[in-house]
């Protein structure tokens, strides 16, 4: 393989993914940093600091001694100006399973230009996978279509990926309408098994349009922010927000309806439902602390990619900023 992929090459378009462009997101992922690094420091170290607390090199705090402590914590310092024992802290290092939550349901299968949102849900997921493996990280993910949930159990593997990316390109075959249908999975059911798979101290990446990321996900997403942490990448098209100025021909497959330009009150009403759905996701991820990054798939995908992930940043994770259009 060549030292640098083209740009061309990582230029994700149509309406299916393919295994060969998503393979080669390994030469973007590159750029990316998921987390805060560190020096390792020996081959069974984590890649980066928990919140976890235990016998790590990074102090964390003082205090009292506790039965049980390791003795060889006491801080004597602290002890003979108290004189009351105390004990050191330090902040554990640990490794991070990744697990790629992604939702490949009919609705994602819908563009308006450039790429179908599931193309680029497929891009962002190969992308992030490739990054946490380059950072020796154990990557996993459940692939989430209508009626089934593909799971890929986290290993610190290229095997770990490639399976991902084939489930992925085959799931996102089966997909041909952008309407579900009836007995469809919600994004709940994904959640929920989200806390099976997870260990805790996992990372957890959503990626899906989020259009049923409602109350009804509360729960799920309250248990899961308790042990591990869940990052939320919603991936939208204009086109959901906000309807063209030049009138439209819709149709279902079955049924077919012209929707004129000039109806103003049909354009409002849409835009202010849109505008409803979407900040019902914000609020409910800022209840739960969850960092909410949004794409827009009808935008070239690496370079959102590096505005949020790049290298240059100090800490991805931390990032909530929304990519450069």
């Amino acid at each position: 393989m060549p030292a640098e992929a083209p740009q061309t090459e990582l230029d994700l378009r149509g309406a299916y993914p393919e295994v060969t462009p998503l393979v080669q997101m390994r030469y973007a992922a590159r750029q990316l940093q998921l987390f805060k690094p560190r020096l390792a420091r020996s081959d069974q170290a984590g890649s980066l600091l928990t919140r976890y607390r235990g016998r790590g090199m990074n102090f964390e705090e003082v205090r009292d001694y506790q039965a049980g402590d390791d003795v060889r914590s006491i801080d004597w310092r602290v002890t003979a100006r108290t004189g009351k024992t105390h004990t050191k802290l330090y902040q554990e290092e640990r490794e991070r399973p990744v697990v790629i939550l992604l939702d490949l349901r009919s609705p994602m299968f819908f563009g308006s230009s450039r790429a179908f949102k599931s193309v680029a849900a497929s891009g962002i997921a190969a992308a992030l996978a490739w990054a946490g493996l380059q950072h020796s990280d154990r990557i996993g993910a459940l692939l989430f279509s209508d009626r089934e949930i593909d799971t890929v159990r986290p290993r610190r593997s290229h095997h770990a990926v490639l399976s991902m990316i084939h489930s992925t390109v085959a799931r996102a075959a089966a997909l041909n309408s952008p309407i579900p249908e009836q007995g469809c999975q919600s994004l709940k059911t994904l959640l929920e098994e989200a806390r099976r798979i997870a260990r805790p101290g996992s990372a957890l990446f959503l990626i899906s349009d989020c259009h049923d990321l409602n109350s009804s996900c509360s729960q799920p997403l309250y248990l899961l922010s308790r042990h591990a942490d869940l990052q939320v990448i919603r991936v939208s098209d204009p086109l959901e927000q906000q309807l063209p100025s030049q009138s439209l021909t819709i149709s279902d497959g079955r049924q077919r309806t012209f929707l004129h330009a000039g109806n103003r009150p049909v354009h409002e009403h849409f835009a202010e439902k849109q505008a409803q759905a979407r900040t019902e996701v914000e609020q409910l991820c800022r209840r739960y602390r969850l960092p909410l990054l949004d794409f827009d798939n009808t935008q070239p995908l690496v370079p959102a990619l590096m505005s949020v992930y790049g290298s240059r940043q100090k800490n991805g994770w931390q990032n909530t900023r929304k990519p450069q259009k």
